[in-house]
C-alpha cells in the first residue's frame, strides 16, 4: 500500500491511498484492508514537509505496520495451539 502525504497551503496534511496509478482519499477501512493483504506501507511526501514532520509520520506508520505484523504472528500461534 502506498500512502501519499501532501501539505496544503493552510498547513493541513492531506493523505491519499495510491492503488496502481489511482489516488483515492484516505480511508481507515481501506488502509486496514490493504494492510491485512500486504503488511507493508510505502510513503511519499510532497516537498513542503520538514524533516522532523516526515520522521514523525514514518514513526507512526512503523507502529501501525508493527501491529499488523504482530497480529499475524499471534494468529498463527493460536492456530497451532488448536491443532
Amino acid at each position: 500500500m502506498k500512502l501519499v502525504f501532501t501539505k496544503e497551503s493552510n498547513n493541513d496534511i492531506k493523505v491519499q491511498i495510491q492503488t496502481g496509478t489511482v489516488l483515492t482519499d484516505f480511508s481507515y477501512i481501506e488502509m486496514v484492508k490493504q494492510l491485512i493483504e500486504n503488511k507493508k506501507i510505502d510513503d511519499v511526501y510532497s516537498d513542503s514537509f520538514e524533516e522532523d514532520e516526515k520522521a514523525k509520520i514514518i514513526k507512526m506508520l512503523d507502529e501501525i505496520s508493527k501491529i499488523f505484523t504482530e497480529e499475524e504472528g499471534s494468529n498463527s500461534n493460536s492456530e497451532n495451539e488448536i491443532n
